[in-house]
């Protein structure tokens, strides 16, 4: 390849790069303007560029994270502290959800217990059945 081809596409390459660095901008802008959350996909999906161009562009991953924190720094709790569950009520709930998942794990070993004894009846019958030749 000749060098003026060469450089001719690495200066296409550049402007491309350019254009879609200044695409990834303008979305920022445009989501923080509408009060949206700022995010990888967020951003990737307004610009219509990878998550993994965004990522991998430091000034761009790193206005990203940036206004990402704010917002999650000054969104309060979905629920005022009154209605959230309590730390007794959460106790509660978990040991309730472990003592279904130990009866449910019993139950499982019965009826695996109880399938292989079917499997061996059915194996017996076969065994005492006479063999039929010939047919």
């Amino acid at each position: 390849m000749s060098d003026r081809r060469a450089d001719a596409l690495r200066d296409a390459a550049s402007a491309r790069s350019l254009v879609v660095v200044e695409r990834a901008r303008h979305a920022i802008r445009e989501l923080e303007r509408r009060g949206a959350t700022v995010s990888f996909q967020a951003v990737a999906a307004e610009a219509g560029v990878s998550r993994a161009f965004l990522y991998g562009h430091a000034e761009l991953r790193a206005a990203i994270e940036q206004l990402r924190d704010q917002h999650y720094q000054r969104t309060p709790s979905r629920l005022p502290t009154r209605e959230r569950a309590s730390e007794e009520s959460l106790h509660a709930r978990l040991r309730g959800m472990l003592e279904e998942n130990k009866r449910l794990r019993s139950e499982n070993a019965q009826l695996r217990d109880e399938l292989a004894l079917a499997h061996g009846e059915v194996r017996e019958l076969k065994l005492a059945r006479p063999h039929r030749s010939g047919k």
